[in-house]
């Protein structure tokens, strides 16, 4: 591998969402209810004031929109630090969260069941997989030199392939440290704790709900063939100098200790790289197998095959991960994404660690998503002791629905965070600021661009790195640079906006267009 200093990167989150409309009480009946698709219209009508269709860009530098299969998508602003993300994925939900609840306030007034708690309640979920087994997940995104992910015989000195083959292994066991957790099934490996009592409980769960749904190691395609690592060369920035590592095989997580560790392992994993550090010896000959066999691992004891024959188990291989990066921390300092998070990799991940070791999760069980679920399991177990069969997986399959279900008054992450039962690593501030007010990259830019736009109710277009004002129109501001503030050619487009008279614009004829804030 080349040798280099890793230079500033910026990253982001999309997460799709799975939504639900159920009763809200005796009066509601379910044939009247809206269906998904239904549903998940009748949220994005409730989107914030000023657009007109499903693909909003934010002022917050954000995007929101109404995905393919009816599911909700955010993607968070373009961002440098850990705390900044999570802050900015926590600021997404709560704007869609807020978008449901005015969904479901009109949704009862249509039916005048205002006076009987409402005819139906919308449900946002943060999850991974539906009733009828259909998969959606979280999807990271990492800006990198070309070189690191470019094969040799593409560009010069390019490291791709190496690279992707220690990603790929690293992403196949990262599940141990960052799944979500997933009850087992009937006929699953670690199902049949039925009858046992709330301290086995741990035996019915499994660490990760998407590595099933997992076949492919890299592919260019999203959603015909799922796969670890997205290779379409879509890189959002000047394509001669970067490239976007496109991660497709998160778990959605509700902690957000858990987000922030998600992403902060792996941005110091790629700055690692880029410096020229050597994990080749961590490779393995089948990163899919070990994956999929988390799925149904209670504590992450699978086989890990390395390409130079030694068999360690996928925690074994993340400890490994784990102690390079730590001592890479302690050569070149705490870099910049990981300031006010850096306890995440420190002290976090080596509790996780020794969780898995000792099976007890009682440590990480109000940080980590896969712990949380069973510390509530157990402590339901402990409530009705005699419950077994069917009966007892319902509620296995109901608690964690609720724990990944962001409406207020029935899902669980309100209440555990107010208890003190799940941890925050944001301040309620950040993700309040989040809502309203982009990162320091080029989402300063463009949500600046978008907030003057909405104000002078100008339509719009924009994409991740470019802007343009339709009416009257302009030529578009190119944005190559996903870290630059300064742009003045934007700032000048930005400031012609704030300055437009009515008589300036007119409304534009929607047919054939996305509309206000639709990207192109």
């Amino acid at each position: 591998m080349s040798t280099c200093a890793p230079g500033p990167r910026v990253t982001g989150l999309e997460t799709e969402f799975g939504v639900l409309c159920a009763s809200a009480g005796p009066q509601a009946a379910t044939e009247d209810l809206p269906d998904v698709e239904q549903a998940a219209a009748l949220i994005f009508r409730h989107r914030p004031a000023g657009y007109r269709s499903t693909n909003l860009f934010l002022p917050n530098g954000g995007r929101l929109y109404l995905d393919i299969g009816a599911h909700p998508e955010y993607a968070t602003a373009e961002c440098v630090r850990v705390r900044d993300l999570v802050a900015q994925d926590q600021a997404g939900r709560a704007i869609l969260a807020a978008m449901a609840e005015r969904a479901a306030a009109s949704l009862a007034r249509q039916e005048g069941e205002e006076d009987r708690g409402g005819a139906a309640r919308l449900h946002l979920l943060a999850n991974n997989t539906d009733s009828a087994g259909h998969t959606y997940g979280c999807h990271e995104s990492y800006s990198v030199p070309r070189h690191l992910l470019d094969r040799p015989d593409v560009a010069s000195g390019g490291d791709g392939e190496l690279t992707m083959a220690v990603l790929t292994s690293f992403l196949a066991t990262r599940p141990v440290l960052v799944g979500s957790g997933r009850p087992l099934g009937a006929g699953t490996a670690g199902a049949g704790a039925d009858g046992s009592g709330a301290q086995d409980e741990e035996t019915a769960w499994g660490l990760s709900p998407r590595a099933p749904h997992l076949q492919a190691l890299t592919s260019a395609d999203t959603t015909g063939q799922r796969a670890l690592v997205n290779t379409r060369d879509e890189p959002h920035a000047d394509p001669t100098r970067l490239r976007r590592l496109h991660v497709t095989c998160a778990d959605t997580t509700m902690a957000e200790p858990t987000t922030g560790l998600r992403s902060a392992v792996t941005l110091l994993l790629l700055d690692a790289l880029e410096a020229g550090r050597d994990f080749s010896d961590l490779v393995l000959t089948d990163p899919l197998a070990t994956l999929s066999a988390l799925g149904e691992s209670p504590w992450g004891e699978v086989s890990a095959v390395t390409a130079d024959g030694r068999r360690l188990s996928a925690v074994d291989l993340q400890e490994s991960f784990l102690e390079r990066l730590i001592s890479y921390l302690d050569d070149v300092g705490v870099p910049e994404p990981l300031r006010g998070a850096e306890h995440l990799l420190t002290d976090l991940a080596p509790r996780v660690i020794a969780a898995l070791r000792d099976h007890d999760a009682g440590s990480i069980d109000t940080e980590i998503d896969w712990a949380i679920k069973r510390r509530l399991m157990r402590a339901q177990r402990e409530r009705h002791p005699g419950l077994t069969g069917e009966a007892l997986r319902v509620l296995r399959s109901r608690i964690d629905l609720a724990y990944h279900d962001l409406n207020a008054e029935t899902g669980l992450a309100p209440r555990l965070t107010a208890q003190g039962a799940m941890t925050r690593l944001c301040e309620p501030e950040e993700v309040e600021r989040a809502r309203r007010t982009p990162p320091a990259t080029r989402a300063a830019l463009r949500g600046a661009f978008v907030e003057a736009c909405l104000e002078a109710g100008a339509d719009f277009s924009v994409t991740w790195e470019s802007l343009r004002l339709d009416s009257p129109p302009t030529a578009p501001v190119d944005l190559p640079d996903p870290l630059a503030t300064v742009h003045e050619a934007a700032q000048r487009l930005t400031e012609r906006v704030k300055r437009l008279h009515p008589e300036e614009m007119h409304r534009i004829d929607l047919v054939g267009r996305g509309g206000l804030g639709a990207p192109g």
